[in-house]
């Protein structure tokens, strides 16, 4: 796949795509460039020298005054440290990702904190669910949403238990929602232009998810979050790929205990609640 150096968006927000070790389709992060000259960077996350170098050599026109981290996954945070030795800017995440990452963050940023940039301004959304101290940006005024990993452009989105809860992802994509907006920027595959509509779609898709993973349940009885995950997806999923299916089975499976609708026991066997 070609990946260009840069792309314009709209007014005051430009992408550059950077090689990651990401998770498959995936094989970039997006790093969002929001302003004009003086701007702030959302997700430097290449390890890899020579893509800090490429990323370096873009931004060399422009004042980098802040870099923003969505949440502490390495494919969001790693080529941080790099950028701010070049640049000098200061790093701002979430007080809950500060907890989860090897080095110091300059700022902490919370619910309705506003960044101001060259060429807008920017609220911060605490958005747990991904990750506890995960974090999306909107700018009413353009009506864009920046996401992190909450929804993807080329893939999916992976819960992860403790930390992948479905409850708690579900509620912020509802609140995202809500907000009404036109375009999504993710961090990983092309810009989302039917925003709401993905935002629906992916809401329904955990809620169809959850019931086909509670009607596998009931009809297998007692079962593993790998058995049930063997069973919904098959073939669908390379063997190899099958433990972090299960991985997703087993956040429906805790959200279908929270509901009061399974019970799991000291094995980590699952079975539906009784009526």
């Amino acid at each position: 796949m070609t990946v260009p150096d840069f792309q314009f968006i709209t007014d005051g927000v430009r992408c550059i795509p950077v090689r990651t070790p990401t998770l498959p389709p995936a094989t970039h992060t997006n790093v969002w460039i929001l302003g004009e000259h003086h701007v702030t960077v959302v997700d430097p996350g290449s390890p890899y020298p020579d893509e800090q170098e490429r990323l370096d050599y873009i931004l060399e026109t422009v004042l980098v005054e802040r870099i923003v981290l969505t949440h502490h996954h390495a494919d969001h945070i790693s080529g941080a440290i790099a950028l701010k030795s070049t640049t000098g800017a200061r790093i701002a995440a979430h007080p809950l990702t500060q907890q989860r990452i090897d080095f110091d963050v300059d700022d902490t940023l919370t619910e309705d904190d506003v960044l101001a940039t060259d060429a807008g301004f920017w609220r911060v959304f605490h958005t747990p669910g991904h990750a506890s101290g995960h974090i999306c940006l909107h700018n009413p005024g353009i009506s864009t949403l920046v996401m992190g990993d909450m929804v993807a452009g080329i893939g999916t989105i992976l819960l992860d238990p403790p930390e992948g809860d479905l409850g708690l992802y579900l509620h912020s994509l509802n609140l995202l929602r809500d907000l009404q907006p036109k375009r999504l920027l993710p961090a990983h595959g092309p810009v989302i232009d039917n925003a709401v509509g993905c935002l629906n779609e992916y809401i329904n898709h955990r809620h169809t998810r959850t019931e086909q993973i509670a009607k596998s349940l009931a009809e297998i009885g007692t079962a593993s979050p790998l058995t049930i995950a063997n069973r919904i997806y098959g073939t669908q999923v390379p063997d190899a790929f099958m433990p972090v299916a299960a991985r997703q089975v087993l956040t429906h499976l805790n959200w279908l205990v929270a509901q009061n609708r399974a019970v799991v026991d000291n094995n980590k066997q699952f079975s539906a609640k009784e009526s």
